[in-house]
């Protein structure tokens, strides 16, 4: 490349950077006077400036780098303006311009990791000694009543226990916590226990059929009804009730309806006067799909305002501000349900230190203004990101879950907040012993995550020894986005 080639992408860049830094200050100051944890700071600026650059197409100015030898911008979430700058000061040395001024130190590089490693271990506890992702398993009522079981999870890597709230009830959770506590112990082990404040869970409460085993296949109508008094309309054999009668009030014609973790994708036929009919566009089997009880429903992307917290859910709250390391937000919308749901956990808190938040990302509405989320969130306490990407499958479809959630751990990483990778990791595994080939990758792709989510089944101890072993292979070969080059085995041989 001649040196005119090399001043004119010098331009470009210094062009960007000026952007970058101007658009970034901007945002930084709106949120600036929210921030009550001085530490967050830092990674709120480091926010700022990375939504500053992505706002950009970047793809032909990245491989106009690639031939000089340098950075192509694209593992710069945790260091956005001294990879810039680096980048800026090496080409102005190609053009042989001044580059004294963009150099940064070897600290500054390595600040950005070092924060979001701190930010880890105040939420998620102590990096084990194999591995950096965190194991996390979701207890079973077995984990009250049988000590051994706890200790044997503790012993094998379980870094977090959790207790999904919607489950067992407060005599059970005390349980669950005394044996994780002992083992720990024992063990000599660290091993923090989150719990999960349930939320609107929107779910089947109740069915009325003229059916002697309630299915639905393709080309079926159901009626969906938020009365309690169920009724049958005419010509219709299967009514649902649901669990936030409300909600119903919200749902227009033509707008679609998931039940079952998206097992069955209904559509709003026709409005009832005290519900919807719902027409079945998609059985995930031919033969047809089972409804019963608590199976889940989801509205994608419908805007509706629903409490957040009803009367049990405050009562649960106030169980998890005594026992608990870590609380579990569920169904988080907007920056009002943050604000509201952390004012509600201080309350309880009190003069003690604030206790670590688990953000869980479940909807398409909470992507989308993901960024403020964190803000809202971190200027306030310690917080990590779960991605339940089940629900949120249903929300967005299988099609862009994978680029959702991959946008999910670059913005998180840009103000280094930890994630937790979530719902049916090996999950075969987890219930039959055996993995399938996909949970494998699946794995390493959560490798790229903070801490990585069990659910409960029969073989949970086994998936946990399972995890901790790819773990401790796979990331001694990638950190994040980038690939570390240690010696490659079938290189050595080939030469051997």
């Amino acid at each position: 490349m001649k040196k005119e080639e090399a001043r004119e992408l010098l331009s470009q860049l210094m062009e960007l950077r000026t952007q970058v830094q101007s658009d970034g200050d901007a945002l930084f100051n709106k949120w600036k006077g929210r921030i009550k944890r001085e530490v967050f700071e830092v990674s709120a600026k480091n926010l700022a400036e990375y939504l500053a650059l992505r706002k950009n197409d970047l793809r032909e100015l990245q491989w106009e780098l690639i031939p000089l030898g340098l950075s192509s911008l694209g593992r710069l979430e945790a260091r956005v303006m001294p990879t810039l700058d680096s980048v800026v000061a090496s080409c102005a040395r190609i053009a042989g311009e001044d580059s004294s001024s963009f150099f940064h130190d070897t600290a500054d590089f390595l600040c950005g990791e070092e924060i979001l490693s701190q930010n880890t271990e105040e939420v998620l506890g102590k990096e084990p000694e194999e591995r950096y992702t965190r194991i996390m398993v979701t207890l079973p009522t077995e984990a009250a009543y049988d000590p051994l079981f706890v200790e044997n999870l503790v012993a094998k890597g379980m870094e977090i226990a959790r207790i999904n709230c919607s489950h067992d009830s407060e005599p059970l959770w005390e349980m669950m916590i005394k044996n994780v506590r002992k083992a720990s112990e024992k063990l000599g082990k660290t091993c923090k226990v989150s719990m999960e404040v349930p939320g609107p869970k929107i779910r089947i409460s109740r069915i009325m059929t003229t059916m002697r085993r309630p299915r639905v296949i393709v080309g079926d109508t159901i009626y969906l009804t938020a009365s309690k008094l169920m009724y049958l309309p005419q010509g219709i054999s299967l009514a649902i009730c649901c669990s936030i009668p409300e909600i119903v009030d919200y749902l227009k014609v033509g707008e679609p309806v998931m039940i079952d973790d998206g097992h069955v994708e209904a559509r709003v036929e026709e409005r009832l006067e005290e519900g919807v009919l719902l027409k079945i566009e998609r059985v995930v089997r031919e033969s047809g799909i089972s409804l019963r009880p608590e199976k889940g429903i989801n509205f994608p992307g419908m805007e509706y305002r629903i409490p957040l917290l009803n009367e049990r859910d405050a009562e649960i709250l106030d169980f998890i501000c005594d026992h608990a390391d870590i609380v579990g937000l569920s169904f988080i919308r907007d920056t009002n349900d943050v604000t509201m749901l952390l004012n509600e956990t201080e309350k309880r808190i009190g003069d003690r230190e604030p206790m670590p938040v688990i953000i869980k990302i479940e909807t398409l509405a909470s992507v989308r203004i993901l960024p403020e989320i964190l803000v809202a969130a971190a200027s306030r306490v310690p917080i990590a990101v779960m991605i339940a990407r089940g629900d949120l499958a249903v929300e967005v479809g299988y099609a862009r879950l994978s680029e959702y959630q991959e946008e999910i751990l670059w913005i998180c990483e840009a103000a280094h907040v930890p994630v937790i990778w979530a719902t049916q990791v090996l999950e075969t595994l987890v219930k039959t012993g055996i993995p399938t080939r996909a949970e494998i990758s699946d794995v390493t792709l959560g490798a790229k995550s903070e801490c990585i989510m069990l659910n409960k089944g029969e073989h949970i101890v086994d998936a946990v020894v399972f995890v901790g072993d790819v773990l401790s292979k796979f990331e001694k070969h990638v950190y994040k986005k980038t690939a570390i080059l240690r010696k490659l085995t079938i290189a050595s041989d080939i030469f051997s």
